[in-house]
Parts: structure tokens; C-alpha cells; sequence
């Protein structure tokens, strides 16, 4: 079994070879004896510090009284918790307060450039070239129920369509 042993410690047995000269090792314990004796031989050879006899009984112990976690991640839970506690109702407190934002300097801004209502409207009349679409009357009224059925606030307003045509340049 010294052989095998030896083997071990060289890299040069397979896995079930490996498993079987483990297993030995935990049951005899003149063959950990002979381990423990090449290990100290092969640390003053390449002059490494030479540790306690007991040091594995040490190590052992104190890795037995190691609590064993099994699931690793409940240990970060309580950091998570108070994450999603906090940065969810955050998170949601300010897109609405955005969207309320938005949505309040988007009514002012339209506010201030509408007129009362019933107020007149100055129209500047353009010089055309008495060039009418005839669709366009159907297209205002069209325009016009689409607005009044999306409750659009400009439903109640009269639509104007303007058209213009700039004169042609001429390139020198």
C-alpha cells in the first residue's frame, strides 16, 4: 500500500486508484503515520518551515467548528432587502414625479401660447395665387372630428389650413 501511496503523491495513480489510497488513509492510521513522515522528509528537503506535528489535528478541528453555509446567497439577503425596500418606492416616486413634471410644463407652455377662447384670431392674409386644393374642405372636416373624438383641447376651435409657396430661387 506504500507503493500506491508513494504513487499518490507522485500524480501517477488514476481516479479509482486515487479514490481507494484516500480512502486507506482515513481508516489506517500507520499509513497516514507514513505520509505525515515523507511530507516533513520532503519539506526539509526543499527547505520549507517545518510546521507542528499536530498542525493537521489543529487545522481539523477548527475546520470542523467552521459553521458550513449551505446557501451562500442568504447571507447577502438582508443587504438585498433593504435595497428593494428602499430603491423600489424610490425607483417609483421618481417616474412620477418626472411624468407629473412633463406633463405640467407641457400644459403650461401650450397654455401660454393659446388664446382665450372666444377671443378673435389675427390671421395674416398672404398674397396667394388663388390656387385652392379641393380636398381640403374635406380634410378640415376630417381633421376636425378626429380631434373633437380624441379630446384633443383645441377640439372646439376653428381649423385654418394654410398653404405656402415660396418662390423659386435662382441659383447664379
Amino acid at each position: 500500500m506504500k507503493e500506491h501511496l508513494s504513487a499518490l503523491i507522485d500524480s501517477e495513480l488514476d481516479t479509482a486508484a486515487s479514490t481507494t489510497v484516500l480512502a486507506q488513509l482515513g481508516n489506517d492510521s500507520e499509513l497516514n503515520q507514513s505520509l505525515n513522515d515523507w511530507q516533513l522528509i520532503s519539506d526539509a528537503m526543499h527547505d520549507h518551515p517545518i510546521l507542528s506535528p499536530d498542525f493537521m489535528a489543529r487545522f481539523s478541528a477548527r475546520l470542523a467548528a467552521e459553521p458550513i453555509v449551505l446557501a451562500p446567497g442568504a447571507l447577502n439577503k438582508r443587504k438585498r432587502s433593504f435595497l428593494k425596500r428602499a430603491l423600489v418606492p424610490l425607483s417609483a416616486a421618481a417616474s412620477i414625479a418626472f411624468v407629473g413634471v412633463a406633463s405640467w410644463q407641457a400644459y403650461s407652455g401650450m397654455r401660454a401660447t393659446l388664446p382665450a377662447p372666444g377671443a378673435p384670431m389675427a390671421i395674416e392674409q398672404m398674397a396667394s395665387n388663388d390656387t385652392v386644393n379641393p380636398d381640403a374642405a374635406r380634410i378640415q372636416d376630417y381633421l376636425v372630428a378626429h380631434r373633437e373624438d380624441a379630446g384633443s383641447p383645441f377640439a372646439g376651435q376653428d381649423m385654418v389650413s394654410i398653404s405656402y409657396q415660396a418662390p423659386q430661387r435662382q441659383h447664379q
